[in-house]
């Protein structure tokens, strides 16, 4: 039983270290425009002592007018790991934007379409060295509103988690992310963006929650 809930409290804490913040706003870059964003990630997880730390960022491209492509990449450790036990994990992954409703006359808000992968290559240190991949498939929709110079928004994501280790085989599960925040407008093409995400992961038939909080800086190239 030890073993077993030894692996679930890792599997979830993986998990963790494999979900993604938004940090981005409902509104397009635009057609043929770029942007980067950089940014750090404190999560504070229900699973005892499996709260981590985590840095990386966004490439973002405008393939269409409404159309957005990202990359990310990204590193996180455990804060407080189990005694004598480390992990970090490093994370790519990509996403697709696509903004159908945009803040005009007759409406109030700008909404988007998101959807993306990521996947987490995490090494468990305790006693012996192990890998796990941990895969995220995400959806999601944003809303966000320009009221210079902050543009609010938020999101509603959908996540379906597969994580895979030797020893432990194969673990399914899935995540609700809900997420606020907003950028904070430093000129026509800079921005500091602060976010609150909260997030409940089910693994396992067990479910954890997480509270997220992050801050980034964007600009346009």
């Amino acid at each position: 039983m030890k073993r077993i809930a030894l692996a679930l409290v890792i599997c979830l804490a993986i998990a963790s270290l494999a979900c993604a913040e938004v940090l981005v706003t409902a509104n397009p870059m635009g057609k043929g425009q770029m942007g980067w964003l950089a940014g750090g990630r404190y999560d504070m997880s229900s699973v005892a002592n499996q709260n981590s730390y985590s840095a990386g960022g966004y490439l973002g491209y405008g393939l269409m007018d409404n159309l957005d492509l990202y990359g990310k990449l990204g590193y996180g450790i455990g804060a407080n790991p189990l005694a004598g036990q480390t992990i970090n994990g490093i994370m790519a992954g990509a996403a697709l934007k696509y903004t159908f409703v945009k803040e005009g006359k007759d409406m109030p808000v700008t909404l988007a379409v998101a959807g993306g992968y990521q996947s987490t290559t995490t090494t468990v240190n305790a006693g012996a060295s192990m890998q796990m991949v941990t895969g995220d498939l995400g959806i999601g929709i944003i809303a966000s509103k320009v009221m210079v110079p902050y543009v609010p928004y938020g999101a509603v994501n959908y996540h379906s988690l597969n994580s895979n280790a030797p020893f432990l085989g194969t673990s399914t599960g899935s995540m609700i992310e809900i997420a606020g925040g907003t950028q904070l407008l430093l000129s026509k093409s800079t921005a500091v963006i602060g976010e609150l995400c909260y997030q409940s992961i089910t693994s396992g038939g067990a479910t954890t929650n997480n509270t997220q909080v992050s801050l980034a800086y964007s600009a346009k190239i």
